[in-house]
């Protein structure tokens, strides 16, 4: 009984730190005037306890739904498929100009996107197979704005 008690606790902290540490990334992140390389690590994940055939939507959703950076900014974007084999393919894409980005992912693997923020702007990036829960927003602040 205590190893079972034991291993919940342990589940559910790792199920906290899985949750936690994407938003944390977004939190801490400081933006200064002078253009940086900034990186992320996105992955597909799921939406507990959804029941897909009654909500008429998918469970998937990104780590992450918000990326900021500043204009001048090179934008590296690492994004894992998390899916086991047999699983769902996902992408990462993003239809806007100048940000065309298309990542096409099957289970298991991952790619890596790189840009330059040159256009300030809120950005729409999605998983082309799970609208509408698999989208996020890529936001470019203008030079100098915190």
């Amino acid at each position: 009984m205590i190893i079972i008690a034991c291993a919940a606790i342990v589940i559910v902290a790792i199920s906290s730190l899985v949750m936690v540490l994407p938003l944390k990334q977004n939190v801490e992140t400081k933006y200064s005037v002078h253009p940086e390389k900034r990186e992320f690590w996105l992955f597909s994940s799921k939406i507990p306890e959804i029941n897909e055939t009654k909500m008429g939507m998918s469970h998937d959703m990104f780590s992450s739904s918000t990326i900021t950076v500043n204009t001048g900014d090179t934008v590296i974007i690492h994004f894992f498929n998390t899916e086991a084999p047999g699983g769902d393919s996902h992408s990462f894409t993003i239809y806007d100009k100048p940000y065309d980005v298309n990542l096409v992912l099957k289970p298991g693997e991952n790619k890596t996107a790189r840009f330059d923020a040159t256009t300030a702007g809120v950005f729409t990036y999605e998983c082309t197979f799970h609208e509408p829960t698999m989208r996020g927003q890529l936001i470019v602040l203008a030079s100098g704005q915190p």
